[in-house]
């Protein structure tokens, strides 16, 4: 007969343990103590002081790093008085895949770890055998096929101590490991909650650097677990979930553990599970909360290395199978009942925020309120105002898209004589008022875009914080973009309605574009050209155009203007150039004007006190709110006016206050 053999080197690499995990060798170890423990409990009825002790070992070639700096942690000693390596457990050790402690789930494999992510495992174990102390001690190294322990009687020993030393991390792992003793003891206690939950729970403890600290004073001081064990079934297949409240910033996020074996395998982020659970949680209540799920379904099914579950992710793979997604889903369940008292103020309030900003910010999103109460209700709370209105637009892309489905189907049955008068009648009206609300929202957010830009027009006015006031270029940009035409932009990239309403429509616009589209030539601020006769999207096609308007913006509050150098000669200079003929639009086609050609000739600017002499010599008229001047200039079959800044933010103003006060902004 043959026995079968291992190939260690080859079990090691075969073994899987992510670079971002390199804990786990240190949590089995713990592990292994605290089984350790309790099969001497069960051995020695007596003994009830289990202690272990963890000793962080760090990087000695970093020890000249300045106090503030710790040192890499390059391994850890891990020490308790359990049973200790007797031969039986010895036996195990040397048996790879061993099911010795299979009724406790235990795989056999955990220490293959330890080679996978250290360089050298050693381990020394006192413990008492037949009334008399022997101490094992034996190295577990990678190189070495074998394992030679030697064995020895330690008269002076008076209690039992394993300590298992891992040493000299591999450059993969180290990178990983947390620096503060702090956060290793954090880890430690997710990791092996269960077991603190235990009454019987040994004391274990960090040494780091002089400092202890006691894993069980923070699990006593921090994590609160009343008395709220529940359960639930999927299948008949029996789940207990205990409630944990832990009152430790550090900690950081709303989990659920899944544990196997009174061992932590898996966690999920509860906030992507549960819409309102997220950091408010802990800031308006003081605690992170973490639901500990077990089950025998969990024991039966955790792989291998003690990862992951051999549990299909979702639907049903098999008869009476269950999925992850239905377990995750009925946890949920039951911790949003848990914490409903916090979840509902938070719901709440969320609900009345995206209430205020679609009704008051945001306009454009208010029919989602009515039509899309579901998706609302998934946004998460707290979110910024950017975020908030990410998530609308995607809510919105969602109904527009599910209008016109319904639009389509609707569309269809009518044409099929699918539907009874009655049904026609009610289907009709909804979508009539659906669309309707759509149509009204778009409106709002356009209303709103006015509202916006009114105010930057208004800023733009002020003397900024330099004593200076805007350049023309802020208002030049505000009112039409620059170096653009309407060839180039779309309709709501321009504001030319903050002057006129009628200019929104005008068949072609060029903004602060040369004449010809020669640098060196004059240019206009804004051009605009409208042929009423002609369709609205015809271009310079050769005919005479019967309307000009022509725009010079200046800076808010210049004056430093001349007899040649000002709004009202510049724009006499435009009109003469184009009524001569010696004007080309940009693709080098005359600009085409006739006797009866209209010309509206507009200066944008401040009416200080040198425009205010030249006003007087070109005999302007002051309009009835003493805001602007204007005249009519015969030789150029031209009307000409001065609109002050005052003048075009007063008239926006009213022109769409009605709107304003309609949308309460």
């Amino acid at each position: 007969m043959r026995s079968y053999s291992i190939n260690l080197s080859g079990r090691i690499k075969n073994f899987s343990l992510p670079k971002n995990r390199p804990l786990i060798p240190l949590f089995e170890a713990i592990v292994n103590s605290l089984h350790a423990i309790e099969d001497r409990r069960k051995a020695d009825i007596s003994f009830t002081d289990g202690k272990i002790t963890i000793e962080i070992i760090r990087d000695q070639q970093q020890s000249l790093l300045p106090e503030t700096e710790l040192p890499t942690v390059d391994g850890f000693i891990i020490s308790d008085n359990g049973i200790g390596f007797n031969e039986r457990n010895m036996q195990s050790f040397l048996e790879s895949d061993s099911v010795y402690k299979a009724d406790i789930g235990g795989k056999g494999v955990g220490r293959f770890s330890w080679l996978k992510t250290f360089s050298k495992a050693h381990i020394s174990s006192i413990y008492k055998d037949n009334g008399s102390y022997s101490k094992r001690e034996f190295d577990f190294i990678l190189k070495n096929a074998y394992i030679d322990d030697t064995l020895s009687e330690c008269e002076d020993a008076n209690d039992n101590l394993t300590s298992v030393t891992l040493s000299n991390y591999y450059k993969d792992y180290r990178h990983d490991v947390p620096k503060q003793a702090s956060t290793i003891a954090m880890r430690i206690i997710q990791h092996c909650l269960v077991s603190f939950l235990n009454i019987n729970c040994p004391q274990i403890s960090i040494v780091d650097r002089g400092g202890t600290i006691s894993l069980n004073k923070i699990f006593e001081d921090k994590f609160k677990t009343e008395d709220n064990i529940g359960e639930f079934s999927i299948n008949d297949t029996l789940f207990n979930l205990l409630n944990v409240k832990i009152e430790e910033r550090a900690f950081k996020g709303n989990r659920l553990y899944l544990c196997a074996n009174n061992r932590l395998v898996d966690s999920k982020e509860l906030e992507k599970h549960i819409v309102n659970l997220d950091k408010q949680i802990y800031e308006r209540n003081g605690f992170w909360y973490v639901g500990v799920l077990t089950s025998k379904y969990f024991d039966d099914n955790v792989d291998m290395n003690r990862l992951s579950f051999s549990i299909p992710e979702s639907g049903n793979t098999m008869l009476n199978s269950i999925s992850m997604e239905q377990i995750i889903e009925k946890a949920c369940e039951e911790i949003t009942n848990y914490l409903s008292e916090y979840l509902e103020k938070i719901g709440k309030e969320k609900e009345k925020k995206i209430n205020e900003y679609a009704t008051k910010e945001a306009p454009q999103f208010r029919h989602l309120l009515k039509y899309m109460a579901n998706d609302i209700a998934k946004i998460k709370p707290d979110l910024s105002e950017d975020k908030l209105d990410d998530e609308l637009h995607t809510i919105k892309r969602k109904f527009d898209k599910a209008a016109k489905i319904e639009q389509s189907v609707l569309l269809d049955k009518m044409k099929n004589n699918m539907m009874t008068s009655a049904e026609y009648e009610t289907v009709l009206k909804k979508q009539i008022q659906k669309i309707s609300d759509a149509n009204s929202a778009a409106l709002a957010e356009y209303v709103a875009h006015r509202r916006a830009i009114i105010d930057l027009f208004e800023y733009g006015l002020y003397r900024n914080e330099d004593g200076k006031f805007n350049k023309e270029k802020y208002m030049h940009e505000l009112i039409y973009p620059m170096r653009t035409s309407s060839d180039e932009i779309e309709y709501e990239s321009h504001n030319l309605w903050l002057i006129d309403e009628k200019l929104s429509y005008c068949c072609y616009v060029a903004s602060d574009i040369p004449f010809d589209n020669n640098p060196k030539e004059d240019r206009s601020d804004i051009l605009v050209l409208d042929n009423p006769v002609a369709v609205s999207d015809d271009k310079n096609n050769g005919s005479e155009f019967d309307t000009m308007i022509i725009f010079e913006l200046k800076r808010p509050m210049r004056d430093d203007y001349s007899d040649g150098d000002n709004p009202i000669t510049q724009l006499y200079d435009y009109a003469m150039k184009i009524r001569a003929g010696d004007a080309k639009d940009k693709h080098h086609r005359t600009i085409k004007v006739g006797d009866n050609t209209k010309f509206y000739l507009y200066a944008v600017c401040d009416v200080t006190d040198k425009l205010k002499r030249l006003i007087v010599q070109h005999s302007f008229t002051a309009t009835p709110d003493k805001m602007g001047y204007y005249k009519f200039n015969d030789n150029l079959n031209a009307y000409v006016e001065i609109l002050s800044y005052d003048k075009i933010l007063n008239d926006a103003k009213k022109r769409n206050r009605v709107l304003f006060d309609t949308l309460g902004i």
